[in-house]
């Protein structure tokens, strides 16, 4: 070429798509960890699924290769459309938490992937003679004409108030023909003439235009097209959820002819937007207003690339094979059937005589006379074809390319973004997610919205942790004396301890015969909430209810129980599980309160007492061997029917009601700092909480020693009632701590 334009002068007038990335980012993972939870409207399932149906009746009852007639009732397409609105509607407004145009651009998808799956569902069932590939298509088709048709009228207008005029999805990424193609071939040629070539044995004509038009408009195109296509990021593993057939498909055949990185990243260049090749190889097309002065050579400019292109199409005889391919939709509309490529070719060109070719159309519909009349035709129509109409047949393939190319790109993100949604549909997967906070619910507005049908959301939870020991001796007693252990601790512990419950609005996690773990809950749309205080007096509940069963017990003659309890807080909504529809909750809070709650079989064997006798916790550092075990791995708990907490317990206990510090006059207390304070439950009854501070000490294995190096420390419920009752006093007195910590 004498002359060509530079970079900027050639893109004056062209269109540059934006990159094609698609963000769901604003939403968590759901319960596999891996995808967006999303639970869409029974109603709107049930009326896709009803007019789905009909219309794969209604395509089955139809003459062969014709569309779907609207065999749908009037009345069921619109109720179908109607709901598809109010979920639009319903999730614009309901869901105040995320931003709106997040929630529209996942119901979007959420939406295709469920209409894609009900498609691929339902027309796995289609008996024979029927091709259930086609039927699908062609149903899918009616489906997306009447959703499109929704989204540029009523859905745009609803949207447009909500969001604005910004919305960053394209109608082909959306309405794309390849999301309901399941392979290349002839239902690929139904959108796209050069589906053919993708499928035939003809070479890889994909790659090979790809190549052709590179080569040419190399000077004005990115590097990573024509040099350098840098790193690509991997293919992740795919759910399948009735769209992997179409994407590993789009996957293929973008292999074939895109590098990797673009279609992988969503890159993009002017490409990608097929009208711009029109503009480019269309000498007589005007130039956009208001763009450069054009060159007095621009016009020659034009023509000089479309005799490239061709003759780089022309190379290897190919020009033939796309006019004959272009001829191909008016064969079937005369025949009512397709014909083979191949066959096609070889007769055209003369390398398969008439004689031959008989035999090969006996089975076709029309017979073959009728056939053959067809491809003569056809053959005449070739030779008297003029050299300017044959070129613009070769530009006109070239503008189809790319929008195939474009479009399996287009589908491809389109995939990945339906690959990162989960629909759920299972009562033990919803409801799991729903206790884990991580669905998405889009319901009509009348079915009662996402607030009806989920639990109160938990901020925050609190834990209690009850270790029971000496349950297997009084057991083994019980059993010598022919009495039912069972029966025993149901009556004078489990039973009295779940009445409890309802009092302090906790919940019970788990239970056996030297263990319980309770959880008390404080919820979103609470204005106040005292869990951790709750807790605390639920823990001297407890320790009464084993007061007085030991008293039986020393009636009875059997071994005392003693308990050792832990309260842990955790700031946070925790997860759960569900085993055969019971929630077990997954919480390193319990974990925390079972540290809490356990005593050192060391410190006990030893003798180890705390140093006043009303102290039920300590916690010492074994200076023998704690050098060599590790930070944290030192530390030895002591914890005889007390209460110990953890500090973020006790910093939310400070939240929950005033604490007043104070000192005690006691030498053995004399480290210790205390801490006093009321609260007023729903009934107007005022409760004392005693808090014990203590550092952690070095013991040596038989006394105790200095604090510790490290100056550690612990919480202590204090409920012996004697020193609970001197803090108290000290408390209303007014008598403040020197100290603080």
């Amino acid at each position: 070429m004498p002359w060509r334009p530079r970079l900027a002068e050639f893109t004056a007038t062209l269109t540059h798509p934006a990159p094609w990335t698609i963000s769901l980012a604003a939403f968590g993972r759901g319960i596999d960890n891996a995808r967006i939870d999303c639970l869409l409207s029974p109603r709107l399932r049930a009326l896709a699924t009803d007019s789905v149906r009909q219309l794969i009746r209604a395509d089955a009852a139809s003459p062969p290769h014709r569309s779907v007639r609207p065999l749908i009732g009037a009345t069921d397409l619109a109720a179908l459309r109607d709901a598809y609105l109010d979920l639009f509607d319903a999730a614009l407004y309901r869901h105040p938490e995320q931003p709106p145009g997040a929630v529209a651009l996942l119901l979007h998808f959420t939406l295709l992937k469920y209409l894609l799956q009900l498609l691929a569902t339902e027309t796995r069932t289609v008996p024979p003679p029927y091709e259930a590939q086609d039927i699908r298509r062609r149903v899918g088709q009616h489906l997306v004409r009447t959703i499109r048709k929704l989204a540029s009228t009523r859905l745009s207008t609803l949207r447009t108030a909500a969001l604005g005029p910004g919305w960053p999805i394209t109608e082909p990424l959306l309405f794309n023909p390849l999301l309901l193609i399941p392979d290349p071939g002839e239902a690929l040629a139904a959108d796209y003439p050069m589906g053919w070539l993708a499928g035939a044995a003809l070479g890889d004509w994909l790659a090979q235009t790809a190549r052709d038009l590179t080569q040419t408009f190399a000077p004005w195109l990115p590097e990573w097209l024509t040099g350098d296509q840098g790193t690509a990021p991997p293919i992740a593993d795919t759910q399948d959820q009735g769209q992997r057939d179409g994407q590993l498909v789009t996957a293929a055949l973008l292999e074939r002819f895109v590098p990797r990185a673009e279609y992988r990243r969503g890159l993009t260049s002017w490409l990608d937007e097929p009208g711009n090749l029109r503009l480019l190889l269309n000498p007589g097309a005007p130039r956009a207003a208001g763009a450069h002065r054009q060159h007095p050579r621009w016009a020659a400019f034009q023509h000089d690339l479309l005799e490239q292109l061709a003759a780089g199409l022309q190379a290897q005889g190919r020009r033939r094979v796309i006019e004959i391919v272009y001829a191909l939709p008016g064969l079937h509309r005369q025949l009512g059937q397709t014909l083979p490529l191949p066959l096609v070719l070889d007769y055209v060109d003369g390398r398969l005589p008439r004689r031959a070719l008989e035999p090969e159309l006996a089975a076709l519909a029309g017979g073959p006379e009728r056939v053959l009349e067809t491809l003569e035709r056809l053959r005449a129509e070739r030779q008297r074809q003029t050299p300017a109409a044959a070129l613009a047949l070769i530009g006109h393939y070239l503008v189809d390319f790319l929008r195939l190319r474009r479009d399996l790109k287009l589908a491809y993100k389109t995939f990945e973004t339906l690959d990162a949604i989960h629909l759920l549909e299972d009562a033990n997967e919803v409801r799991l997610s729903r206790s884990n906070a991580s669905l998405n619910e889009f319901l009509c507005a009348d079915e009662g919205g996402g607030d009806a049908h989920a639990p109160r959301r938990i901020r925050a939870h609190t834990v209690l942790k009850a270790d029971v020991r000496g349950s297997t001796l009084i057991t083994e007693e019980l059993r010598a004396r022919g009495l039912n252990p069972a029966s025993h601790f149901s009556l004078n512990f489990f039973d009295p301890v779940n009445r409890l419950l309802a009092e302090f609005a906790a919940e019970k996690l788990f239970v056996e015969g030297d263990a319980v773990i309770l959880a008390l809950y404080e919820y979103a749309d609470d204005r106040e909430d005292r869990a951790v205080a709750r807790a605390c007096q639920l823990a001297r509940k407890i320790l009464q209810v084993i007061d007085q069963q030991n008293v039986q017990n020393r009636a009875l003659g059997l071994p005392e129980l003693e308990l050792g309890l832990g309260i842990s807080f955790a700031r946070r909504e925790p997860n759960f599980l569900y085993d055969e529809g019971r929630p077990i909750m997954i919480s390193s809070a319990i974990n925390q309160a079972d540290r809490l709650s356990s005593c050192s079989g060391l410190l006990l064997r030893s003798g180890f007492l705390p140093a006043h006798s009303a102290f039920r916790v300590a916690v010492v550092r074994d200076a023998v061997i704690g050098e060599r075990a590790g930070p944290g791995r030192d530390l030895l708990n002591y914890n005889v029917n007390g209460v110990k907490l953890d500090e973020s317990a006790f910093l939310k206990l400070q939240e929950e009601l005033p604490l007043r510090a104070l000192r005690l006059p006691d030498p053995e207390a004399a480290e210790c700092l205390f801490f006093s304070g009321t609260y007023t439950d729903a009934d107007g009854l005022t409760h004392w909480i005693d808090l014990r501070h203590a550092p952690v000490r070095d013991w040596n294995g038989d006394t105790v020693g200095p604090v510790e190096p490290d100056r550690r420390h612990y919480f202590e419920l204090i409920v012996d009632e004697s020193l609970a009752e001197r803090a108290r006093q000290l408390a209303t007195a007014g008598v403040a701590a020197p100290a603080s910590l």
